[in-house]
């Protein structure tokens, strides 16, 4: 049963944790976001996964990094989901599946929220998405679904440089190559096409 209480404080703690953690005390962020996680934040849980896969209270701890954002992406947190996908995709902690990996980036656009407070995440979904296609990685080849993703990507990289998300040039570079990709293999089929029909 839905507890207001409990919901209210696990926002504060949150909000605690997030102050803290932008101000660089990690240790402190850590412990508001563990006792946020506890009250059902799965943001909170997905904050601790970050936390843990930086390093940021001393060693990286990919095991602890993928259990958090795996408990915040069970509970619907497309940031977490992503994150468990490129643990699958890569091979991080678990083994490489790209089966799993496109389910878990698949599922991180499905739980985006279109109230604006996921814009943050968009480009990093939607070019996950896009690549995906384009390799046919865990999912049937199609440059086409490839194209419409990564042109999303592209819109909302847009979101990221206007609010100069932390490395925002790199994913706007890698999205751009992406693209230049795509179009030159649809090109690429397009002209042979025209050149058996003119056979």
């Amino acid at each position: 049963m839905f507890d207001q209480e409990e919901y209210h404080k696990s926002m504060e703690l949150l909000e605690l944790g997030a102050s803290a953690y932008r101000q660089g005390r990690y240790d402190e962020a850590k412990r508001y976001y563990e006792q946020s996680a506890e009250l059902g934040s799965s943001q909170a849980a997905c904050n601790l996964g970050y936390i843990y896969v930086y390093g940021r209270t001393g060693e990286r701890d990919d095991e602890q990094a993928f259990y958090w954002f795996n408990l915040a992406a069970v509970d619907g947190n497309a940031n977490a989901c992503y994150k468990v996908g490129d643990a699958y995709y890569y091979g991080d902690f678990v083994a490489s599946n790209p089966a799993l990996a496109f389910r878990y980036y698949k599922k991180a656009a499905d739980y985006l929220d279109y109230s604006d407070t996921d814009d943050d995440i968009k480009a990093d979904i939607f070019y996950r998405l896009a690549l995906c296609y384009f390799k046919g990685s865990g999912v049937q080849l199609d440059l086409l679904q490839a194209l419409s993703y990564v042109n999303q990507a592209e819109t909302y990289s847009y979101y990221d440089r206007f609010n100069d998300k932390f490395m925002w040039e790199s994913v706007a570079k890698r999205i751009e190559t992406l693209r230049a990709q795509i179009i030159a293999k649809l090109d690429a089929q397009f002209a042979e096409l025209k050149s058996d029909n003119d056979a």
